[in-house]
């Protein structure tokens, strides 16, 4: 299959043609499969790459690096910079274009903010995330459901779930089930906060039918929905507004525990699901413990001790459940490289 994306940018999937996904999932498997086998991929030596993160990453940042060191791409993660200080994002991209061949970029803002970069850029701006895509994470869902379940094609007529908090995420695998030909069941509970916004849903539902119209988008509250679900998943329960404040706290997490609680990842679920063969998958990072700062910080903050068995077991995914299914969620996280290396190898490796 031809490359069309060099020289292009990457910031939502909605972007691409069913062609450019499968490219894209296409070269990951085959990257994946060189490196295993020892194969030099130092194939864009003097390429160069810029990443600015506006807010925290692990799996996002060392896919990009090692990515980049595989492929003899130089990496530069910028901190302490000018930009948005005492220069406008317009000029520092404009630097970056004269320096680079590709722009990095994760955003706390609105996706709008990433095309209004491409708009300065004479290079190729990959979005690391905004709060209404995150791209490279959604090609690593499908290369690993893929690999779980056969290869290309394998996901076609699957039905995946996303379950609990709801505002968001199910929008970014709403585009990935369209492209691969699965339904897409969004079950949560009936909460303006954690409910898609309209025009989430009408994106969607002109994505199935034009590329998946005989797929189904089900969006309930209703748990015997699930069952025989191929593949569940979850997001944490941070949720930030003007009641919650926005210093990520007890209640930016715990303010909707008593309503997402029948929405959480446990074996208990399974009652509903019916599937001993059903995936999990999670994007990572995860509350399935309290074993870090923040648990520890909410164990202190918690009012009762219905709330600390609650956190301490997990909160969007139990911690039994989370170990039982660990074998895919960390391939997930794995194969963030490999789709971040073809996103890299497709769009600059011209």
């Amino acid at each position: 299959m031809r490359n069309t994306l060099c020289g292009q940018d990457f910031i939502n999937l909605r972007d691409l043609t069913p062609e450019q996904f499968r490219y894209l999932l296409d070269l990951a498997h085959t990257l994946k499969a060189e490196k295993r086998a020892g194969v030099d991929q130092h194939r864009f030596t003097g390429k160069n790459v810029i990443a600015q993160f506006e807010w925290g990453s692990t799996r996002t940042r060392c896919a990009f690096e090692t990515s980049c060191h595989d492929l003899g791409i130089g990496f530069t993660y910028l901190s302490n910079s000018h930009v948005g200080i005492q220069e406008t994002v317009k000029d520092t991209i404009r630097v970056f274009s004269e320096m680079y061949d590709a722009i990095v970029w994760r955003s706390q803002g609105p996706e709008k903010f990433m095309y209004e970069i491409a708009d300065y850029a004479d290079i190729p701006v990959i979005n690391a995330l905004t709060t209404e895509d995150h791209p490279t994470q959604m090609l690593a869902d499908a290369m690993t459901l893929e690999e779980l379940w056969g290869g290309a094609g394998s996901c076609k007529g699957k039905k995946m779930a996303y379950l609990g908090a709801a505002a968001i995420e199910p929008l970014w695998y709403g585009r990935m089930c369209a492209y691969l030909g699965m339904d897409l069941y969004v079950i949560g509970p009936d909460l303006y906060d954690h409910k898609m916004l309209p025009e989430y849903i009408e994106e969607l539902e002109g994505l199935f039918a034009k590329y998946s119209p005989q797929n189904k988008l089900v969006i309930s509250d209703d748990l015997n929905l699930l069952e025989g679900m191929d593949v569940l998943t979850t997001e944490e329960w941070e949720y930030t507004n003007s009641s919650t404040g926005d210093d990520h706290g007890y209640d930016c997490w715990m303010h909707y525990a008593k309503e997402l609680t029948p929405y959480r990842l446990t074996s208990d679920l399974m009652k509903y699901v019916k599937n001993p063969d059903v995936v999990v998958l999670h994007m990572l990072p995860s509350l399935h413990n309290a074993d870090h700062k923040l648990g520890q910080q909410l164990l202190e903050e918690a009012p009762d001790q219905a709330s600390r068995d609650l956190i301490a077991s997990g909160l969007e995914i139990s911690d039994e459940f989370f170990e039982k299914h660990a074998s895919e969620i960390f391939r997930e996280a794995g194969n963030r490289q490999h789709t971040i290396k073809a996103v890299l190898a497709a769009t600059i490796g011209c």
